[in-house]
Parts: structure tokens; C-alpha cells; sequence
């Protein structure tokens, strides 16, 4: 590690971009809520023993931290020359740390996790559960050395990985739950709806995730150019990347509002509202600031923006609680 030069408090900074912390804190928040807003408390409300084991969970939590820390690892050492352009304050790999050491890092991170994922595998019976986690890994390592400059490819794959955070807790919890038949024909009748919760935060998150990945494009427009990538912005135009990112966001007010009134009908009361009051007003807000947003720090800002949509809409798992 090449600190010379550099205070304590810019290595930890730096340290903190290179893992994208703030990322990481919402992957756990994300995932802990699941656990016990919706599975722990819709589910099994009572049985406080009918989830996974803490320790397996926890182990569930820490492998997708790994993985997606070694793929934003992965994606800085692609990037050296684009975030030269883009963001050089923010540049870690060769700044910070050797080019050869973030590689290793990668392979440490993404190995142990793999790890992770089949000891899991083995603790539910299901060893395709545990091959879910190489080709994740190595669907981050192409994304970041090719898809990420390929047109919409690369948007797409870092929205689905985002709805993956939600779906992969769900799938754990459904087959530790079917290793115990009593239990699970107990609880049949309640898990179309708990998957179908499920569904819709995956959903949301994938069309919020989307939405970002095209105004982080718009953000790097001038580094992505000088790189030869495709990116949305670069191959159609920031006027009608615009238009994409409006359709996109606009399907996901009427899913929003589609939702709410399902929600309300199962007398969910109380999210129903939240999402009037927080999810609709921030996303009707982005979608008129993207119609003024010209430069790169109005694009950071609609970015950053839907960052704050996206943790709201997690929180939604906490009213859920608290109102149940």
C-alpha cells in the first residue's frame, strides 16, 4: 500500500470509496430488514425460532458484502484511466494501492465468499444454491472489463445485481423453510404473499438501480467517451437518454401507486401512506429535476438522488414492522 503522502484520515477515505461504504451499509440494512420486517415478522409472526440460524444468516450478509466489494474493487482497476478524467480526487487503484494488490484483493474477497456460499449450500441441502455465487463474481469481472462499455448491457446487469441483494435472502430463508415439511405446509398459504413482496422490492430496486447506472453514464460522459465506451448516453445523446430515464421512472410511479393500493386493500394502512408521503414525492422530484439537469454535478445530484429513493424505500420495511 503506497501511503506515503497521505494523512490518516484521506487513507480511510479513500478506503471507504475503494468498498463503496455507503453501498455496504445499505446492502446490510437491506438485507437485516428483510430478515426480521417481513420474513421474521409477516411469516412467522410468534415462531421466532422458524428462521435460518442467526450465524448462517449473518454468513448469508457477509458473503454478498464480499462479493460486491470485490466487484467495485475490480471495477476501480478497470477504470484507472476513465475515473483519471471523470473522478480524479476520488482515484484509489495505482494512487493508493498497487494495480496488482486490488487484483489479489479481489480474488481474496470473492474466494472466501464463494466459500461462504457453498457451506451455505450445504447447510440447506441445495448445492445449485452455492453455484449462484461464482457466477455472480464472474459476472461482476466481465461487467467491469467489458458489459460496463457495451451499450445498456452494463446498466442492466449492476439494476439486476441490486434486485439479487433481495432476492438471494428470500431464496436462503425458502429452502431452509422447506427442510422442515410441518413447518412449511404451516405457513403455505403465506408464502405467495411474502414472495410477492419480495418481488416488488427486487422490482423497485432494479428500476431505481437502472435509472442511477444511466445518470452515473451521464455523469462520466467525458471520460466514457475518451475510453471508446457505448455507454446510453454516449450512443443516443443525453436528450433522449432523459427520455429513457423518464419512462422508466414514470413506470415505476404507477407500480408504486398499483402497490399502494394493494397495500391498502390488505389494510397495510400505514406503508400505504409512507409511500405517499416519502417514496412518490422524491421520485416526481427527480423526474423534474432531470428535465433541468444539464451538467455533471446536476447529474451526480440526480444519482445521489436516487440513492435517497432507494433508501426509503427500504425503510418501508420498518413501518411494516412497527405497524403489524
Amino acid at each position: 500500500m503506497q501511503t506515503s503522502g497521505f494523512s490518516f484520515i484521506s487513507v480511510i477515505r479513500s478506503l471507504a470509496q475503494l468498498v463503496r461504504l455507503p453501498n455496504v451499509l445499505i446492502i446490510i440494512l437491506t438485507q437485516v430488514l428483510l430478515r426480521y420486517c417481513i420474513i421474521k415478522q409477516y411469516l412467522f409472526p410468534g415462531m421466532q425460532d422458524a428462521v435460518s440460524p442467526l450465524p448462517d444468516f449473518l454468513l448469508l450478509v457477509l458473503l454478498t458484502v464480499l462479493i460486491a466489494v470485490g466487484g467495485y474493487i475490480i471495477n476501480d482497476y478497470f477504470d484507472v484511466k476513465i475515473d483519471r478524467v471523470n473522478r480524479p480526487d476520488r482515484l484509489v487503484v495505482n494512487r493508493l494501492i498497487r494495480a496488482n494488490t486490488a487484483i489479489k484483493l479481489h480474488m481474496l474477497l470473492n474466494g472466501i465468499a464463494i466459500l461462504l456460499g457453498f457451506y451455505l449450500s450445504w447447510r440447506i441441502k441445495v448445492l445449485s444454491f452455492g453455484l449462484i455465487f461464482p457466477f455472480i463474481s464472474g459476472l461482476l469481472w466481465i461487467y467491469s472489463a467489458r458489459y460496463k462499455r457495451v451499450f445498456f448491457w452494463g446498466n442492466f446487469i449492476v439494476a439486476a445485481l441490486s434486485a439479487f441483494v433481495i432476492l438471494v435472502v428470500w431464496l436462503f430463508e425458502f429452502f431452509w423453510l422447506r427442510m422442515n415439511a410441518m413447518l412449511f405446509t404451516s405457513v403455505i398459504a403465506e408464502i405467495r404473499w411474502v414472495t410477492i413482496i419480495f418481488i416488488g422490492y427486487a422490482l423497485f430496486a432494479f428500476l431505481v438501480s437502472l435509472v442511477r447506472e444511466i445518470f452515473k453514464d451521464m455523469e462520466d460522459a467525458e471520460g466514457d467517451a475518451l475510453a471508446d465506451c457505448r455507454t446510453l448516453p454516449i450512443s443516443l445523446g443525453i436528450r433522449n437518454s432523459k427520455f429513457i430515464c423518464g419512462g422508466i421512472l414514470l413506470v415505476t410511479l404507477v407500480l408504486l401507486v398499483y402497490s399502494q393500493a394493494i397495500l391498502f386493500l390488505h389494510n397495510f394502512y400505514a406503508v400505504s401512506w409512507y409511500f405517499v408521503f416519502t417514496v412518490e414525492p422524491l421520485t416526481i422530484f427527480l423526474l423534474y429535476k432531470l428535465f433541468t439537469a444539464e451538467n455533471k454535478k446536476e447529474f451526480h445530484f440526480l444519482s445521489s438522488l436516487c440513492k435517497l429513493i432507494m433508501l426509503a424505500g427500504i425503510l418501508s420495511m420498518l413501518v411494516i414492522f412497527i405497524s403489524n
